[in-house]
């Protein structure tokens, strides 16, 4: 991962990021003005549409109701909750990582 990372990543390639760059800029600048109330959304729209079409090549996206930014947004939500000190018991009570998988009940963290 770090060496796919590093190779789209690099000095070199991100200069190729600049357009992309502008078209998002231009349409975060329009949304903050023509919504400014909703700022946060439009920032989490920019921010996602930017990774997905870097990354994946995809199309600026337009909108915060798209299902794609949601699916990415949710994702991102999902990480930060992870990875927040004390989220699961075993980072408390160490002696659990001794406990078998087999007893250990599966749950859901939506």
């Amino acid at each position: 991962m770090r060496k796919a990372a590093n190779e789209v990543f690099s000095k070199g390639s991100v200069k190729g990021f600049h357009e992309k760059q502008m078209t998002e800029a231009v349409l975060l600048a329009y949304d903050c003005l023509a919504r400014p109330a909703q700022w946060g959304r439009h920032y989490r729209r920019a921010a996602a549409s930017m990774l997905l079409s870097v990354v994946y090549g995809y199309p600026p996206i337009m909108s915060e109701e798209d299902h794609t930014i949601k699916v990415v947004n949710d994702f991102g939500n999902h990480l930060v909750r992870a990875a927040h000190p004390g989220t699961y018991l075993v980072e408390i009570f160490p002696w659990m990582r001794h406990i078998p998988s087999r007893w250990v009940l599966s749950t859901s963290h939506d």
